[in-house]
């Protein structure tokens, strides 16, 4: 009897487990997004936890997330390095739902321990840009703008802070809007402090930004956070040769308005050694004499920078921000010039000392103001944004020469040079959304630049002891250009496809005259399309094609007619008629994540029609007879570079990291100046770098920089090779960091060119003096309670209003 019951029960059991049928996953979706930015996050992570149990995802390129799990109570979470957690605590999902875009915020507390958790990139892609997370990378601690343009992968920066991509110039810009200023905007570069930069983002071409630069845009993202209460941080520097300062950031954000700050001053030295030996012909190559000439350059530069300014958030849809910047740059440029003259048979013609004394005052303010209106909670948007600057540099520079063979006599000149630089800017954008994935973009911008030089030179008269004007070394520049663009572009995505389809039409109205010469003026209507494709496999790898057409006009002092003339024998002028040229840039881009490996893959062509050309040529004979030279822009020759872009970041284990940059290219210039100046040649640049993070915070790094000889029509450049290391450390909690840098650690770092030009055999070296430093960065917050904070705990009800999580 008491088995048949037993049996009985077991049946009963058996037919209610079976009737019971298994339970049914569901599935969650959304979206993570940067909230300054409004930019997707890549590697975000999403987890479900209940009890011991912990489900979890990532985002991919675009920041979409998806993940299937059982109806239950939750605790999600969403994170990501440096950015405050994105929390709902015991939510009851009971079935599929999408969570809509959900917003982080940056933390800056946690920025110190970026580089310990896993293998985070410093780079990241998107379908028209490259992303270098610079706040991220410790060898920018207590640098520059400039420092970080240098770290920057696939830039580079020359000792006179021409910041090239590729061979060829890149167009700069700072929070999207133009870097207004004298020459290529390195003073205000120069000011700004490393920690006051969050990313510089690489954008290959698009119809949106500019139509300006050969080889890219450079857009330069500085630090202004919202909903994080008040934060900041402060760095202070010192090095050998000179380079001490200090920096501080302050960034205070309430409900309405969020304030932000950046004060810095910097005190530095740069020490240049440049040899020039030369030997030059008559026009049958026979020997007429040898030069050669030692040159030491002291440059110390004062630099003062501060900028304030707001956002006022006057509603959900409205905001406005004003800002402010005061830039002053004092430079005192000492520059020792020994020049010896032989005859044929090296017998000493002529021994000189040369001292150049180059004082200048350059003082910059610019105004900023944006207003946008968000018309609509689907993305719909419309921004006006008016800047200007103004810069006013006061130019004195004191020559001396004395002459010891053949005879002793002495020589004195005054140059003096003022210059004054109004910039404006007017931009109207217009963001269309049809749906959340297709995106129409319209715009209008404006720039105007009004640039005037008064100049004039002089020498002492022994007789009268007065400083007299010499006949031809006086006059009034003004050059004006007005350019006024037009853009449209449309952005779609379909599933793992997505494409950007843009035209920018440009009208340019350009003129430079004298007191003394007739206005040259040229007025010309261009047109920029720009394309590009992307496609994301299911392993998240991510293929891209791009296309793209640019034009690089002169800069001021490339079209400039002022001579320099800190060194007499080689002599630089401008050519006020020199003409824009135009570059065709086609790009095919594979990216590639594995678990412990990044890589990237580029294979890039551009054509240029009319380059810029330096040529040197003969300016005569000077007073003493001697051979002089002047170094002047041209358009000619026609280029064609082809070459491959190779990024590979290695992550073997947490603590360490490699990473590799690799750009050979092959460069061809046909049609250069009568074909002296042609060009066949095959380049190799890379960097490579590696970073030791220790379990007590201690990190060490190093890197190394190479480059190829290479051949540029009459000119031959030696290999370029050398190498840095940092060592940091964390204090205060990880709120501080410690870094110590030395820059050319093997003494390494020169840059070597031999020249047939002008009938003349010219061998040049120059190398900049090794630079040690030092520096302690320490970052702060205080949460506020603001209501827009979303990164904290956010009630359950909340999770439906996704209208008010978007941005």
């Amino acid at each position: 009897m008491k088995k048949s019951i037993l049996l009985l029960l077991c049946i009963t059991f058996s037919l209610s487990a079976l009737g019971q049928e298994p339970m049914e996953k569901i599935t969650i979706t959304g979206k993570v997004i940067d909230a300054a930015t409004s930019n997707p996050i890549e590697f975000a992570t999403i987890s479900f936890k209940k009890d011991s149990t912990l489900l979890g995802t990532t985002t991919n390129k675009k920041g979409n997330f998806t993940i299937d799990i059982l109806p239950d109570n939750y605790l999600i979470k969403a994170e990501f390095i440096s950015f405050d957690p994105y929390i709902i605590k015991n939510k009851n999902v009971t079935e599929s739902i999408d969570l809509g875009t959900i917003v982080l915020f940056y933390n800056t507390e946690t920025l110190n321990e970026v580089e310990i958790k896993g293998q985070q990139r410093l780079t990241e892609f998107q379908i028209d840009k490259k992303i270098y997370r610079s706040s991220q990378d410790v060898s920018n601690n207590g640098g520059n703008g400039l420092d970080v343009l240098n770290n920057t992968p696939s830039v580079t920066v020359d000792q006179d802070g021409n910041v090239n991509m590729r061979g060829a110039s890149a167009t700069l810009l700072i929070d999207g809007k133009p870097l207004f200023g004298l020459g290529n905007g390195s003073d205000v570069l120069s000011a700004m402090p490393s920690n006051n930069i969050d990313r510089v983002e690489i954008i290959t071409r698009s119809a949106k930004y500019s139509a300006e630069g050969g080889g890219g845009i450079l857009n330069i993202i500085t630090k202004k956070r919202k909903g994080q209460g008040f934060s900041g941080s402060f760095d202070i520097h010192g090095g050998i040769p000179d380079n001490n300062g200090g920096s501080i950031f302050l960034n205070k954000s309430t409900d309405h308005v969020n304030l932000f700050s950046t004060l810095s001053f910097n005190n530095e030295k740069k020490i240049l050694h440049t040899d020039i030996d030369q030997t030059y012909f008559d026009t049958s190559e026979n020997v007429l004499g040898f030069f050669e000439q030692k040159r030491l350059d002291e440059n110390q530069r004062n630099s003062f920078l501060f900028t304030i300014g707001s956002d006022f958030y006057l509603n959900n849809k409205n905001s406005l921000t004003v800002s402010l910047l005061y830039n002053n740059h004092n430079k005192d440029y000492n520059s020792d010039l020994s020049l010896d003259d032989f005859d044929s048979e090296k017998i000493i013609k002529q021994s000189t000392k040369r001292n150049v004394n180059d004082r200048d005052d350059i003082t910059k303010l610019e105004g900023l103001f944006n207003y946008t209106n968000k018309l609509n909670n689907k993305g719909e948007k419309l921004s006006f944004d008016f800047k200007y600057s103004s810069t006013i540099s006061d130019n004195t520079a004191d020559i001396l020469e004395n002459t010891f063979i053949p005879n002793l006599e002495n020589n004195q000149q005054i140059v003096l040079k003022d210059q004054d630089l109004n910039d404006y800017l007017f931009q109207l954008d217009y963001t269309l959304p049809f749906t959340e994935d297709k995106i129409l973009e319209l715009g209008y911008k404006s720039t105007l630049r009004f640039y005037k030089n008064n100049y004039n030179v002089s020498e002492l008269n022994a007789n009268s002891s007065n400083y007299e004007t010499i006949s031809g070394f006086t006059d009034l520049v003004n050059y004006d250009e007005k350019v006024h663009a037009l853009f449209a572009q449309y952005t779609a995505t379909h599933g793992s496809f997505s494409y950007a389809l843009g035209l920018r039409s440009e009208y340019s109205d350009v003129s430079i005259g004298t007191k003394t010469s007739n206005k040259n003026t040229k007025n010309y209507t261009d047109f920029f399309p720009s394309a590009s494709f992307g496609y994301e496999f299911e392993n998240e790898s991510y293929l891209s094609l791009n296309y793209s057409r640019s034009i690089n006009r002169p800069e001021i002092y490339q079209v400039n007619p002022f001579i320099s003339l800190i060194d007499e024998r080689y002599q630089s002028v401008g050519n006020p008629y020199l003409d824009p040229y135009y570059t065709n840039f086609l790009e095919l881009l594979y990216d590639m994540s594995f678990e412990k490996l990044l890589i990237t893959l580029s294979l890039y062509a551009t054509y240029a029609e009319k380059q810029f050309l330096t040529v040197l040529q003969s300016a005569g004979q000077n007073a003493e007879g001697l051979e002089t030279f002047k170094r002047l822009p041209i358009n000619s020759g026609n280029k064609l570079s082809v070459g491959v872009d190779l990024d590979i970041t290695y992550t073997p284990f947490k603590g360490l990291r490699f990473n590799t940059y690799v750009s050979p290219y092959r460069e061809e210039t046909t049609k250069a100046l009568d074909e002296d100046y042609n060009i066949s040649n095959t380049v190799w640049y890379a960097e490579a770098s590696a970073l030791i993070t220790l379990n007590n915070g201690l990190r060490f790094g190093v890197q190394h920089y190479y480059q190829s000889p290479m051949i540029n029509g009459l000119a031959k450049y030696k290999t370029v090779s050398f190498t840095n290391f940092t060592v940091s450390t964390s204090l205060l909690k990880k709120k501080g960091m410690l870094t110590f840098k030395v820059i050319d650690a093997f003494k390494t770092k020169a840059f070597t060119t031999r020249t047939l030009e002008a009938n003349s055999n010219t061998l040049r070296s120059l190398r900049l003096n090794q630079q040690f430093s030092l520096a302690f960065t320490y970052q702060f917050k205080q949460n506020g309670k603001s209501k827009k904070d979303r990164s904290k705990e956010v009630k359950k009800d909340e999770l439906e209003d996704k209208q008010d999580l978007k941005m």
